[in-house]
């Protein structure tokens, strides 16, 4: 029986015994405001730049390389002479053309007068016709030796012409291909590569299903300047000054790839862009009228779906939205949420629906 009493007493003990409710810390979060904002859309493509115009000099007659009157990497003039090659037979040539051109006109004079005299004879009956035919018949083939020597000293001056090389347009020349006493000839030979500075070109590859915004802007070119749609990164993370338009857009798209080429011009007064450098494009697409934007890490994405969390009464909501466009450092809503709420930005990988919530002040410098 003592036992018995023990074990009573004990159990009367457990037994008026109050439990403890359990204390909820609150979650320390930040949050920031779903604002109303103009929204600018960037995206970025590798680019590499390209003259506009760039032309591999070759000679157009044989001979051998008498000057080379620049330096390679030379800035050069539209004009000015590039190349020198042995004129002696082309100065020979022309001479001789021209001596041939002298001998055509002076025959064609003389048989010009004999068909004149014929003429007065022939009205008197005082020749035969034959006679007057066949002069007649000599003048004009006179006539026609006169235009074949003349085609002749064209061609002459035009080989003589072409021994001297010149720059095609304002530029950089290249490294030259060639030494002083080489023999080079006719079309086969290079000679330099000479290529324009300012403007210059960018080609990247653009989605197909962008064609028609860059068909637009190839039209609004004072607003693409204007609004810096296209801006160029260096590869030492400097941004280029001078703000591009399209230059052109290539006629069809790749079926392979789903892309089209599309080239750019961007000012080059410093020279500071060459051919065949790597660089970043950002092209910036306004959207149409000012967004609702939050911040990037407001925005959480799981098993396929998007939502954030709103400080509400002291509680994190998760509420789904629909998310649009990316900017820099926020994110365009479509549908979700209202302007003026707040939305939790840090704490958020331990947060739940409904779970208690202490907003944190953050110092602002």
């Amino acid at each position: 029986m003592k036992k018995i009493a023990i074990y009573l007493t004990i159990l009367a003990c457990f037994g008026c015994t109050k439990q403890e409710p359990k204390t909820v810390t609150p979650k320390t979060v930040t949050v920031d405001q779903v604002t109303v904002d103009p929204v600018v859309e960037e995206n970025s493509y590798p680019g590499t730049v390209v003259a506009l115009k760039e032309v591999e000099l070759r000679a157009d007659v044989v001979g051998y390389v008498m000057e080379i009157a620049v330096k390679d990497g030379q800035q050069v003039k539209k004009g000015q002479i590039l190349y020198r090659i042995d004129q002696t037979r082309y100065k020979a040539s022309l001479n001789q053309a021209d001596s041939r051109l002298r001998i055509a006109q002076s025959n064609l004079e003389r048989l010009q007068r004999d068909v004149n005299r014929y003429q007065r004879l022939k009205e008197g009956n005082a020749v035969a016709t034959q006679i007057y035919d066949d002069a007649l018949t000599a003048l004009t083939n006179a006539e026609q030796e006169v235009f074949s020597a003349l085609a002749e000293v064209e061609n002459a001056k035009v080989n003589l012409d072409y021994a001297t090389i010149r720059a095609p347009f304002d530029g950089t020349i290249g490294f030259s291909s060639v030494r002083l006493g080489a023999l080079v000839s006719p079309g086969q030979t290079p000679l330099n590569i000479i290529s324009s500075n300012d403007p210059i070109g960018l080609d990247f590859f653009a989605e197909e299903r962008s064609v028609p915004f860059y068909l637009n802007m190839e039209k609004e070119t004072d607003a693409v300047i204007r609004d810096s749609v296209f801006q160029l990164t260096l590869a030492n993370g400097e941004r280029y000054p001078h703000a591009g338009k399209i230059e052109n857009i290539d006629r069809a798209v790749d079926p392979g790839t789903g892309t089209i080429r599309i080239r750019l011009s961007f000012p080059n007064p410093e020279g500071s862009l060459k051919p065949g450098m790597s660089n970043r494009l950002t092209i910036r697409r306004p959207a149409a009228g000012p967004k609702l934007t939050v911040p990037h890490k407001a925005v959480v994405e799981r098993l396929g779906e998007i939502y954030v969390f709103i400080a509400l009464e002291g509680t994190a909501q998760q509420v789904r939205v629909q998310t649009g466009i990316r900017t820099k450092d926020r994110i365009v809503i479509e549908e979700g949420l209202t302007e003026g709420q707040k939305v939790i930005v840090s704490g958020i990988q331990r947060l739940a629906d409904g779970d208690s919530i202490q907003i944190k002040t953050e110092q602002k410098p």
